[in-house]
C-alpha cells in the first residue's frame, strides 16, 4: 500500500460540469442520468440487466488510487485540500448555492479535469426531492428536523437525486471516500455492501435532530455497518477539537488532554514542550490550513494508532458517555470514524 504522504501528481480522470435542465442527460422524471460511456466498464454495464448485474460489474471494480470522493462537498475545504495532495476529486453535494460557489473556486480544476463536480443528493432512487436549506449551512440537509436544529431558519428547494451505486459505477471507486451529508450518510455505505471497498473511508458517527435520544445498539449503528461490510480497523476523530483522535486506552486519552491543556496556557518553555505531543501540531505538519467544518486529515495521516472493532465501540462509547454527562445537546456530539480494512 503506498503513503498517502506520496499522493499521486499530475493526473487526470474525466472531468463533468453540474448537469442543468437543458442538458441531455437530465430527464424531468429521472433526474440526471449519468452516461456510462466514458467508463472503462462500459461494456460490462451494457450487457447487464437490473439490480444483480449492475451488483456484478460493480464487485469486479478497482479502487482507482488516485481518485477521491467528496460527498458533501460544503464549502469545499476538504475538495481544496484533497487537490493540494494531488489527488483527482469527484465531489457531490445536493445544495446548489455550495456547488456553484465551489464552481467558481475550482474553475482551474474542473478545466484541468482534475476535479468532477456533481450537484445531486444521495438517495435511494432517481427522481427529485426537497432539500432543506439551513441558514447554518453544515445542517442543510434532507431532514427537515437537521436543518432547523435551535429554531433554525432554513427553505426547501427541489433537487436531483441519485443512488450512489450510480455514481461508482459512473466515477468508479476511490481510493478514500469521505461521506459527511447530514443523515443520509448511511445510503452511502450501504451502497459497499458485497462490493468493491475503498482503501480509507470515512463517515459521521451519528447525526440527529434537537430531540432525539439514542440508545447504545442505535449510537454504534455506523460502526457495526462498517464493520458488516469488510472494514476491520478504525479511528475516532473528535470535529470539534481540532480533528483529534480518541484513543482507546483512558490513560493516554487522558494524558492528550493533558498535553493540550497544557499547550494553550503558553508557558514559556513548557507549552512548547507539550504542544510536541497534541494531534494539531501533527495535523499542522501537514502543510495545509483546514477550515472549520472540514473533515480534516484521512487514513493514515490522522494521528493515532488504529483500534479494533471491539476497542473502537468501548472507547466510543466511553466517550459518549462523558460528553452527554455534560448535559450537551445530541447533535454538538460531533465524531467521524475513519476506517481501512
Amino acid at each position: 500500500m503506498n503513503s498517502l504522504r506520496d499522493g499521486p501528481t499530475n493526473r487526470q480522470n474525466s472531468g463533468s460540469a453540474l448537469l442543468r435542465k437543458s442538458d441531455p442527460r437530465w430527464r424531468r422524471d429521472e433526474g440526471p442520468i449519468f452516461n456510462p460511456g466514458s467508463s472503462p466498464y462500459n461494456a460490462q454495464l451494457r450487457s447487464c440487466r437490473g439490480d444483480s448485474g449492475v451488483r456484478k460489474v460493480f464487485s469486479l471494480m478497482k479502487v482507482d488510487p488516485h481518485l477521491i470522493y467528496d460527498v458533501g462537498l460544503f464549502d469545499g475545504g476538504d475538495t481544496a485540500y484533497y487537490l493540494f495532495r494531488g489527488y483527482n476529486v469527484v465531489a457531490i453535494d445536493a445544495n446548489p448555492v455550495m456547488v456553484e460557489k465551489a464552481r467558481s473556486r475550482f474553475a482551474k480544476e474542473i478545466q484541468d479535469k482534475r476535479l468532477t463536480l456533481l450537484n445531486v443528493g444521495v438517495s435511494k432512487e432517481s427522481g427529485t426531492m426537497e432539500f432543506w436549506v439551513s441558514d447554518v449551512p453544515e445542517w442543510s440537509s434532507f431532514d427537515r428536523s437537521i436543518a432547523s436544529r435551535d429554531g433554525t431558519r432554513h427553505k426547501a428547494v427541489a433537487v436531483a437525486t441519485a443512488p450512489f451505486a450510480q455514481i461508482l459505477e459512473e466515477y468508479g471507486v476511490p481510493h478514500y471516500l469521505k461521506i459527511d451529508i447530514e443523515g443520509n450518510d448511511k445510503l452511502c455505505v450501504d451502497a459497499l455492501k458485497g462490493n468493491t471497498l475503498p482503501t480509507y473511508i470515512s463517515v459521521e458517527s451519528e447525526c440527529v435532530g434537537d430531540t432525539a435520544v439514542l440508545s447504545d445498539d442505535e449510537a454504534t449503528a455506523m460502526l457495526v455497518l462498517l464493520r458488516d461490510i469488510g472494514y476491520r480497523r478504525f479511528k475516532l476523530v473528535n470535529q470539534w477539537s481540532g480533528w483529534s483522535s480518541v484513543r482507546s486506552n483512558g490513560a493516554a486519552q487522558l494524558g492528550l488532554r493533558l498535553a493540550r491543556k497544557v499547550a494553550r496556557l503558553k508557558i514559556r518553555g513548557l507549552s512548547g514542550i507539550a504542544d510536541r505531543f497534541t494531534d494539531s501540531r501533527k495535523t499542522a505538519a501537514l502543510g495545509f490550513d483546514f477550515s472549520f467544518g472540514s473533515s480534516g486529515p484521512w487514513g493514515e495521516d490522522v494521528p493515532g494508532g488504529w483500534m479494533s472493532f471491539d476497542q473502537a465501540k468501548a472507547t466510543y462509547l466511553r466517550e459518549r458517555r462523558t460528553f452527554f454527562a455534560r448535559k450537551q445537546a445530541s447533535y454538538s456530539f460531533w465524531y467521524d470514524w475513519h476506517a481501512t480494512y
